[in-house]
């Protein structure tokens, strides 16, 4: 599979609501990328979990964690208003199945959510298959998702309802009425700020927001009713290719080119992939601040100073 082609979906599922972990729409998004305007109801797609996990940079999973996503996307229910005006709650996919003896799940896309991703007009979402797998916040892909609606808009700034917001991203579960961010700090600090440091560094779109404020009567601080979105947007006629191992140790890691070297020559691929994914997840959370240091601290590379 071609790692810079995209995926297009409707804005209907964009803007449906879901609850969704990030190997789910992963496994998804390698589906909807095969998907043709030709192809029949019953056709099975087929997603190598290890082109998957080098798409996105990090060790392959095991075997129960895949199966265990493909289980709870089988019953992931997806809730939408139509352009007719009709309400839908549609599966995702409808089966997985694990060929023996290969990295490959055959699975099969629900007829209801089909027509989504086959019946292209100006209306739909384009993503990048690459950047949207590269993204290991759940919530960072729901939000890349809405951003791709206005990037080839002309105005790019456009406002969301917060409690519209949160719904769609499964913050406020549509059923029980829970919010797990209740408060705007927590929602910003867990939600859009970590939406914003990887689809700003990994992906064709830099974003940010402020919120908007309502009035309240009386003393205390405004609540915040509306987010505001401004979507940066610049246009590839090539699609920029993934950076091999080596490449992303000294870029995105930075370390040496020596110490890449020696982290390759006594390292195994699985073993480098899986403690950069570590790292970069610590990196986003704020546990580490000099990305370099610690990274070569891991590998057991001799540093000039102490990691900060």
């Amino acid at each position: 599979m071609n790692k810079g082609i995209e995926i297009w979906q409707d804005n209907a599922l964009t803007l449906a609501r879901y609850e969704m972990s990030e190997t789910e729409k992963n496994l998804l998004y390698m589906v909807v990328a095969q998907v043709k305007p030709e192809d029949s109801e019953s056709k099975r797609y087929q997603v190598s979990v290890n082109q998957m996990a080098e798409i996105n940079g990090s060790a392959r999973l095991k075997a129960d964690a895949y199966r265990q996503a493909t289980r709870k996307l089988i019953t992931r229910v997806f809730e939408t208003t139509l352009s007719d005006g009709d309400f839908l709650q549609a599966a995702f996919i409808t089966s997985a199945r694990y060929k023996k003896g290969t990295d490959i799940i055959e699975i099969g896309l629900s007829p209801e959510v089909r027509p989504f991703y086959v019946d292209l007009n100006k209306k739909f979402t384009k993503m990048q298959l690459a950047a949207a797998i590269s993204l290991n916040s759940a919530y960072a892909k729901r939000v890349y998702e809405l951003l791709c609606m206005y990037k080839n808009m002309k105005d790019k700034t456009f406002k969301r309802n917060l409690v519209e917001l949160k719904t769609m991203l499964w913050v406020i579960d549509p059923k029980t009425g829970k919010d797990s961010y209740p408060s705007w700090t927590w929602f910003q600090r867990n939600v859009l700020d970590i939406a914003v440091k990887e689809i700003n560094g990994h992906t064709d779109i830099t974003f940010n927001y402020k919120p908007i404020y309502g009035d309240r009567p009386g003393r205390g601080r405004k609540p915040v009713v509306e987010v505001e979105f401004a979507v940066f947007y610049q246009a590839k006629t090539e699609p920029a290719p993934l950076p091999d191992l080596h490449e992303r140790l000294v870029k995105q890691f930075r370390l040496r080119p020596d110490q890449a070297d020696t982290v390759l020559a006594t390292h195994s691929t699985e073993v480098i992939n899986r403690q950069l994914y570590d790292i970069q997840a610590k990196a986003v959370d704020g546990k580490v601040k000099n990305v370099g240091s610690y990274t070569a601290k891991v590998f057991g590379l001799e540093t000039k100073g102490k990691e900060k």
